[in-house]
């Protein structure tokens, strides 16, 4: 499908972020500079980047757009694109003149904006393909980067535990930008082995975080806690139990009623989606103090009544969804499939288990052929053997 880059919408300038979508090779629409704006009318300027060989500091053209409505009305002209009641230069007859005055407030709303305008042109250089937006980048941030690029034994000074605290605080400074596509960008601009080994040594402190969180909750009975703070927040850690990459699909998802995401149906804690196939999988989530072994039987061990319910309640989700597929595809319009979907129930801690009532377990859910049973410290675990994976790869390779 061709998408007609030209007609993308831009959202107005701000203090901080600029919106270019490009026209042509040469040629880029950016955000409007509001020069007023009321009830009943709207003044911009409306520029345009321009790549020019010829005159390279001269990379601004536009257009001044002054319109007017009823205060009743919703909308201005330009909203409409039936709208074709236009004056422009070209409308002008011999004898007659246009003019539009500036106020000092507009003038000064301008002259920032044409400077925000001839600054971004100059750090990019050239016209970006697409669509993108840009960011002001504070200056704390930029000696960072600075000190960064101009010194790589920098980034490891980063990683040396002796100086966490001053990083811990360096950290804080620099990501106190206006927006994280701005930290995104500027990071962009990191040679290639800073970058790898200033990511490294973030993604194990993220790493070591959640791990820490989940051990210090192993004897929490919140099922809200788990399913918001820990899993929501952070659905990397549930996607641990699959060997193909999954992000969340839906969380609090419906599965038979309305739709995946209205109200009205059957309530899945968490579906998963795999992002290549688009197939999905169905997590419920108990607690780590949910008893998932019974009573001891004939030299086995039964199954608490927890376990037995809530294994029936994901195969009644997967029958739901496997049933109701194309009625939930119709209502929602969010892509999936629903092939064989996988159950998941975390439930329980291992480590509360007898060395028979392990047996008996690893017995009992082995034996599901629909069913993934994994236990909360099974989970912590996936997560802590990633951070002994991580922190033992040299520092060429630990950045994946």
């Amino acid at each position: 499908m061709k998408i007609e880059l030209s007609f993308l919408e831009v959202r107005d300038m701000t203090d901080d972020t600029i919106d270019v979508v490009s026209t042509s090779s040469v040629t880029a629409n950016v955000s409007p500079v509001v020069l007023k704006q009321t009830d009943e009318i709207r003044f911009k300027f409306c520029p345009k980047l321009v790549n020019n060989d010829k005159e390279a500091q001269k990379s601004v053209s536009g257009r001044f757009v002054y319109e007017k409505k009823r205060k009743r009305d919703d909308f201005f002209p330009t909203d409409s694109k039936e709208s074709e009641d236009k004056i422009s230069r070209q409308s002008v007859k011999i004898g007659n003149w246009l003019e539009l005055r500036l106020d000092t407030s507009e003038t000064f709303e301008l002259c920032q904006g044409l400077k925000r305008l001839y600054e971004l042109y100059d750090d990019i250089g050239e016209i970006p393909y697409g669509s993108a937006t840009f960011t002001r980048v504070d200056s704390s941030f930029r000696q960072f980067l600075s000190i960064i690029q101009n010194d790589p034994l920098a980034a490891e000074m980063i990683g040396d535990e002796r100086n966490y605290e001053l990083v811990k605080v360096l950290l804080q400074l620099i990501t106190q930008t206006e927006s994280l596509d701005s930290l995104k960008r500027s990071l962009s601009e990191l040679q290639s082995d800073s970058l790898q080994r200033l990511t490294a040594t973030l993604n194990i402190e993220k790493l070591k975080r959640v791990a820490k969180l989940m051990y210090d909750n192993l004897d929490n009975d919140s099922e809200e806690f788990w399913q918001t703070t820990v899993f929501k927040e952070n659905q990397w850690v549930l996607a641990q139990i699959f060997a193909c990459p999954c992000t969340i699909f839906e969380d609090k998802a419906y599965v038979g009623g309305k739709g995946v995401s209205n109200s009205g149906g059957n309530i899945c804690d968490f579906i998963y989606q795999n992002s290549l196939s688009r197939n999905v999988a169905l997590i419920e989530i108990k607690t780590p103090c949910t008893e998932h072994i019974g009573n001891e039987y004939r030299g086995t061990y039964s199954f608490s009544n927890e376990l037995s319910g809530v294994v029936n309640q994901v195969l009644n989700y997967r029958d739901k969804v496997t049933k109701e597929y194309y009625s939930l595809c119709h209502r929602d319009g969010k892509p999936f499939i629903a092939m064989s979907p996988k159950c998941v129930v975390v439930i329980g801690k291992m480590a509360s288990l007898s060395a028979e009532q392990v047996e008996a377990f690893e017995s009992f859910r082995n034996s599901l052929s629909n069913v993934l049973i994994i236990t909360f410290d099974e989970l912590y675990q996936r997560v802590d053997d990633l951070i002994t994976a991580f922190s033992e790869l040299p520092n060429d390779q630990n950045h994946g």
